[in-house]
């Protein structure tokens, strides 16, 4: 149909496409683009609305609800600029009742993950979560009758199950196979269109006296969190069914952390949580639970007990130690609230707001000499937050939707990347001028099924880089029979 970089959200009743022009990812699971309506049958795309997450037709297929940031939260409208809930968390996979008269969406606590629990919102905003919290859950479809909810999910590891739900919570399983399913839509004759996934993350290194990619993968879902200042120590975490622990305490399964070394050899179990980051001396780690609201707690990476770092209302999202291993900063939003950036001094355990709200709480990173703090703003704009507050400073040369990785070692350049691009470009940015020049440009040796790459991670001596990235090879199925 001509239409590249779109993603398709919506087909209405009427035969009407809803889709995102110029789709380009803003995370692990979220794509951002312009919402337009376009014929199914060919023809130009309408324009409706800029900076849209997601967005499904009403039953009547005269309008849409739609999913974007507003104001510094995550926020679903039904119609465009009614809001009906907003979290610091996000939202994902809206769809209108056959009736017209519920929005089902899942709702996903913490920015970058996708756990979460499964609710309905009514056209008044009367919002009732309906399943208990998944460690992984993505997809909706209301059946043909609109008596259940059908929605994929997994309790422990990446491999979901397809379950339907009444309105009133009672939960079935309604098909499981090898691999990861995940949901798109039940025609009104009771068939399912699915995709049936084998969904990998995994991650490579390479450094300045060796360029070859060597695999650093551990289990089946490696994600990087950190990498020490001399690039010789990795943190992950294994967040699939092969690496997740199971604690009777937490009642489920949890994220396991780990360190390595690059050179390769065995990783090492710290314990349970998602792992965060590394402090500059190698001896702790943060860790992030999976509690709501999340808190972070420091694992030893030697002989020692774990022990909480806080415990308050914020529902923590990402954090980096200071140079002087004395503070930590942090990104969490209080209840209803967007996400701030706050500066914890950790033998006080005193923390203190640096950022307006509504900040991105997986993307900032802290100067060598930190003084500034590089992150993105509500406007996915980038910007250098001072660190003993004040006025922060538009970053000159940063392209709206890229991230930024890590400062020069001189805190004078900033290396970032526009995540969704295959190859991924890190291109290095002078902060004074704004010039940019390409560093060098990702991509796995076997590119086969990768979606996206990212984290990245650069030492500030450039000298090492490692970086993660999706690989899915699916096939797309219409199932006849499923009841």
């Amino acid at each position: 149909m001509g239409l590249s970089r779109t993603q398709l959200a919506s087909v209405s009743a009427a035969s009407e496409m809803a889709v995102l022009l110029n789709s380009k990812a803003i995370g692990t699971w979220v794509n951002l683009g312009t919402l337009a309506r376009a014929p199914l049958v060919g023809g130009a795309p309408r324009e409706v609305l800029e900076h849209v997450q997601w967005a499904d037709w009403s039953a009547d297929s005269t309008n849409l609800v739609v999913v974007r940031d507003f104001g510094g939260r995550n926020r679903l409208e039904y119609p465009v600029g009614k809001p009906l809930y907003e979290t610091g968390g996000w939202i994902g996979h809206p769809r209108f009742s056959p009736k017209g008269d519920l929005i089902a969406f899942i709702d996903h606590p913490v920015q970058g993950d996708d756990s979460g629990s499964l609710a309905v919102i009514d056209l008044a905003g009367h919002k009732k979560t309906l399943s208990g919290e998944w460690f992984t859950i993505q997809g909706v479809a209301w059946s043909a009758d609109g008596k259940e909810i059908w929605f994929t999910a997994s309790k422990s590891g990446v491999d979901r199950t397809l379950y339907a739900i009444t309105l009133d919570g009672k939960e079935r399983m309604v098909l499981r196979l090898p691999g990861a399913v995940m949901i798109f839509d039940i025609f009104k004759d009771g068939r399912v269109l699915l995709m049936r996934a084998s969904w990998r993350r995994e991650l490579v290194g390479m450094t300045a006296d060796d360029s070859k990619q060597h695999d650093l993968s551990w289990l089946d879902y490696t994600f990087p969190a950190d990498l020490s200042t001399d690039g010789k120590t990795l943190l992950f975490d294994e967040e699939g069914g092969g690496g997740s622990l199971d604690y009777s305490k937490s009642g489920g399964l949890s994220y396991a952390v780990y360190i390595r070394k690059t050179d390769g050899s065995p990783a090492v179990l710290l314990g349970e949580g998602g792992a965060v980051t590394l402090s500059p001396d190698g001896k702790w780690v943060v860790a992030q639970t999976q509690a709501s609201p999340s808190q972070l707690r420091l694992l030893t990476t030697g002989a020692g007990e774990a022990k909480p770092l806080t415990n308050d209302t914020i529902n923590h999202s990402w954090a980096h130690w200071f140079p002087d291993g004395k503070r930590i900063l942090f990104s969490g939003n209080e209840p209803g609230k967007g996400v701030k950036l706050y500066v914890l001094d950790v033998a006080s355990g005193k923390s203190q707001a640096i950022s307006p709200e509504g900040v991105n709480g997986t993307a900032f990173i802290i100067s060598p000499d930190s003084q500034w703090v590089a992150g993105i703003g509500p406007d996915e704009k980038g910007y250098l937050f001072p660190i003993t507050g004040g006025e922060a400073r538009a970053i000159p040369g940063f392209n709206s939707g890229e991230q930024p990785i890590t400062f020069s070692s001189d805190s004078h350049s900033l290396y970032v990347y526009q995540p969704g691009e295959l190859p991924a470009r890190v291109d290095r940015v002078d902060l004074q001028t704004g010039k940019r020049v390409l560093w060098k440009e990702l991509i796995p040796s076997d590119p086969a099924g990768v979606e996206t790459i990212g984290p990245i991670l650069i030492t500030p001596d450039a000298k090492t880089c490692i970086f993660g990235y999706h690989r899915m090879l699916a096939d797309l199925y219409l199932v006849e029979g499923l009841k």
